[in-house]
């Protein structure tokens, strides 16, 4: 009775909102293939004398913030990078196997440490003056080592060896089971040398993808035109924009009146919207989109573990699913994302339970009212889930207050060396290699005889113990030796509590009825090369 007065008290002010529709998931249907990854793939059938509307307009909630691969791993652009750039391998959506991207082939040396990689002659980039040639791919990778969002993929690589225009051999300093899973990753994207040496601003914005970046206005949208002498298959829109919206409602009534032709992430209490449209349909997949409460364990109060603990038992995470997601997702309690090699699904979970939190409050030596800490948000459910998180923390004498924000200023707090936060509502979206996951969401690297973060590590944890137990699982080649690194993994970082994991939910999104060619992955970072509407 105490979850629904306090989940009910807290939704209160939104019942007639919700009461305006109904909810009911659904997925577009009659161009679907199916998929082993979760990804959502509309077939698109090739027809040389089919006719495509020239610009499709994508509305989105978050703006793209940099054009260069390197310099950032958020879903907005990450979509950028899909179009414009080219990795040496990708990651088939339908099977979830590595096939060729960028490169044609790749052998492999009998002892795991060698990747030698054969590129396509002739290929130009987008500039369409500049050659693609092995050299790029050395200087990628080189560039590569000092960017805090890409350093870790190439931290094993020890040689490169330009063997000629379109062969490089890449050497590992160990085997490394996840090298490609890496190298598939759009934070490795092949960049021109010679471009980056001549406009180191606007250099990594030129890629060898099916498209080019025609204009970017930041704060409003971002328009794409197609690269007619790509090598491969001819994207079928000439056009894309991308078009930002930061209310969902907005996005939604621009979708209705035929402003834009996708709209990402409707409101769910707007859902049942997009189902009685017979001009729209509703995409829906379940996704692997981790939210957790990033702490910052180098913080006064946030560095005792039994705060940690006591903020674990105090999270309600079903009350904070009811009123964030309308109901709509399931409960997470591991530290790596949905369905990922070595998730342990008997991991002993931290069920909510304000006793056993004040048991650990007073295990801290901390006394009730002493600590206030803040959290950041940036989206209205997270705000609302927070609510949930603060009511609970008042249970046991932990005062919180919520910092609502613009999600770029958020990420740009976070991002900042001076690491000025204690608590975040955040997530997790990748869902490929579990070593990247445990590395970046937690590892660090040794600098100058000092660990510092990686990247995505927004517990800031310099933990040697677990930086070890991390890199054993990663080179080892038994399969069943290697699932129970991880699960030990799991189990160590349940102990000390760096986050305290939360939910999944479901990625939605809203389309004009002709829309297809598009993948939607449940990571919500979306391939449109291929997106289209067929004139009738």
């Amino acid at each position: 009775m105490k979850r629904f007065n306090k989940v009910f008290s807290l939704v209160l002010c939104m019942v007639f909102v919700v009461l305006i529709t109904a909810y009911c998931p659904a997925a577009a249907e009659g161009d679907l293939v199916p998929s082993k990854t979760g990804a959502i793939i509309q077939e698109l059938v090739a027809d040389p004398n089919a006719v495509y509307q020239d610009t499709i307009t994508i509305g989105v909630a978050n703006d793209v913030t940099t054009l260069d691969p390197q310099a950032s791993n958020t879903d907005a652009n990450m979509m950028a990078f899909e179009l414009t750039h080219e990795t040496l391998v990708r990651i088939d959506p339908a099977t979830g196997e590595i096939v060729p991207g960028l490169a044609e082939s790749w052998e492999v040396s009998d002892d795991g440490l060698t990747f030698t990689f054969t590129l396509p002659s002739g290929v130009m980039f987008t500039d369409g003056v500049t050659p693609l040639t092995a050299n790029d791919v050395k200087y990628t990778y080189t560039r590569a080592k000092d960017s805090s969002f890409a350093s870790a993929k190439v931290s094993d690589v020890v040689d490169m060896n330009v063997i000629d225009d379109t062969h490089i051999a890449i050497t590992l300093s160990r085997p490394n089971q996840e090298f490609l899973l890496l190298m598939a990753h759009k934070g490795m994207s092949i960049l021109s040398e010679a471009l980056c040496a001549a406009d180191e601003t606007n250099g990594p914005t030129v890629g060898t993808g099916m498209f080019a970046v025609e204009e970017w206005v930041p704060g409003d949208f971002i328009s794409f035109v197609r690269n007619d002498n790509y090598r491969g298959a001819k994207a079928p829109t000439r056009r894309i924009v991308f078009k930002l919206f930061k209310e969902a409602s907005t996005r939604l009534i621009a979708l209705q009146a035929g402003e834009i032709d996708v709209c990402i992430d409707p409101s769910t209490i707007d859902l049942g919207y997009i189902q009685d449209d017979p001009n729209l349909k509703l995409i829906q997949t379940q996704n692997v989109v981790m939210l957790y409460v990033a702490i910052n364990t180098t913080k006064p109060g946030l560095d005792n573990v039994h705060i940690r603990k006591a903020i674990a038992y105090a999270t309600d995470k079903l009350s904070m699913i009811e009123v964030g997601f309308d109901g709509k997702g399931t409960v997470h309690n591991n530290y790596i994302n949905v369905n990922q090699f070595g998730l342990k699904k008997d991991i002993a979970a931290y069920e909510y339970n304000l006793d056993k939190a004040k048991e650990e409050f007073a295990l801290s030596g901390y006394k009730e009212g002493e600590l206030t800490f803040h959290i950041m948000t940036d989206k209205e459910y997270k705000k609302n889930a927070a609510l949930v998180l603060q009511a609970d923390l008042s249970e046991i004498g932990i005062n919180l207050v919520i910092d609502e924000m613009e999600t770029a200023a958020l990420k740009s707090t976070l991002n900042d060396p001076a690491l000025n936060y204690e608590l975040c509502l955040y997530q997790w979206t990748d869902a490929d290699g579990t070593d990247f996951t445990v590395r970046n969401m937690y590892g660090s690297t040794m600098k100058d005889g000092v660990l510092v973060k990686n990247g995505s590590n927004r517990c800031v944890l310099t933990d040697a113990t677990l930086n070890g137990m991390i890199d054993a699982a990663l080179v080892e080649a038994d399969t069943t030796k290697r699932e129970q690194l991880y699960f030990d993994i799991e189990d160590y970082l349940n102990e000390i509590v760096p986050i305290v994991p939360i939910c999944t939910s479901y990625i939605n999104i809203g389309i004009k009825k002709d829309v297809t060619g598009a993948v939607w992955r449940p990571t919500a970072k979306h391939d449109y090369r291929f997106i289209c509407i067929p004139e009738k």
